[in-house]
């Protein structure tokens, strides 16, 4: 019986002071907005933490009045309501929205930015049409951002005479604001599903962001499965415009988010999280051209000097025929 108390007095010691941590920061950014003063009162709330299971004894008392703050706050931060409403950075500023009519989907504000630095550029929005009998098929584009274990996926579906449309889940971040793995953990920014010229979509990060490389793969799949998805993709989009929901860079990021698609499965594996490592794991599955070792594979699929030189008339054909050259050459 003591052990198993000593084990229960254990695990709630641990839980609590995981959950009194993230607290720190769900204080500053979402209870005092990130206001100057906000880390004092974050501060605050740390040593108030620390004299508490100092001072009070026996143990399980301000394990148990711990808990109980942290439960309340729990249901105050829950109920944070994520909103369309507010000055957005420009390069998120619109929500695309679609309408299917049989065959043909139309997508508004397909994002299509002028070729210019990311603070410098003209906004650009345009409808386009896609028809479901057109699919083709589907590459995955990876940005890894350094780090060697974060990154950003999306996906580029090819309609044939349509053209291709770039589908990115990402942070709809406020102006002002640039994207932060810590901020990520709290009510910071909602979700958006990004619908892109692949251009706009690939050169703002391989020609004007910092230190990202863009791997694009062929995707193995059948048109029904591209279809579905496409189409998931179709519905979020119109769910969002009509209910924003946060962005969570653990539970609800560009990933996880694909992955809880109706005609997807969830997928149980550490690199859902750490993204950059993902393209090996779908490797492993078969979803990507196994005729060549994975290192290889990646190595050949390295876009940035192609993509950042292409012509702006047939870009997307010509990085894939470039890409594909330089398969012939190795």
């Amino acid at each position: 019986m003591g052990l198993i108390l000593e084990f229960i007095t254990g695990a709630s010691l641990l839980a609590s002071a995981l959950v009194a941590v993230w607290m720190v920061g769900a204080i500053y950014y979402d209870m005092c907005g990130g206001a100057r003063w906000a880390r004092w009162v974050a501060l605050a709330w740390a040593v108030g933490v620390i004299a508490v299971f100092a001072a009070w004894r026996p143990l399980w008392q301000p394990i148990v009045a711990l808990l109980g703050a942290e439960f309340l706050f729990l249901l105050w931060w829950f109920r944070l309501e994520p909103t369309n409403d507010r000055e957005w950075d420009p390069n998120a500023a619109v929500l695309p929205r679609a309408v299917r009519a049989d065959d043909a989907v139309t997508i508004e504000n397909v994002r299509n930015l002028e070729d210019h630095p990311l603070d410098d550029f003209t906004p650009r929005y345009e409808a386009r049409v896609y028809h479901l009998s057109s699919i083709k098929g589907v590459d995955v584009i990876f940005f890894d951002w350094g780090n060697g274990f974060l990154g950003h996926p999306a996906l580029i579906f090819d309609f044939g005479p349509d053209g291709r449309i770039c589908m990115s889940i990402e942070a709809r971040l406020p102006k002002g604001q640039k994207y932060s793995v810590v901020r990520s953990l709290y009510r910071q920014q909602e979700l958006i599903f990004v619908a892109a010229d692949e251009r706009d979509a690939i050169l703002r990060r391989t020609k004007y962001s910092q230190g990202q490389l863009a791997y694009l793969y062929h995707l193995n799949s059948t048109v029904e499965e591209l279809t579905e998805v496409f189409l998931d993709y179709v519905n979020t989009i119109n769910q969002l415009y009509e209910s924003p929901r946060w962005y969570h860079v653990l539970f609800t990021n560009c990933t996880t988010s694909f992955y809880k698609l109706p005609s997807t499965r969830v997928r149980w594996d550490w690199r859902v999280i750490a993204n950059a490592r993902l393209d090996r794991a779908l490797y492993n599955d078969g979803r990507l051209d196994r005729t060549l070792p994975f290192k290889e594979l990646r190595r050949l699929a390295c876009l940035n000097d192609i993509a950042d030189t292409a012509p702006a008339s047939g870009f997307g054909d010509h990085i894939r025929r470039e890409l594909e050259r330089r398969r012939h050459e190795r």
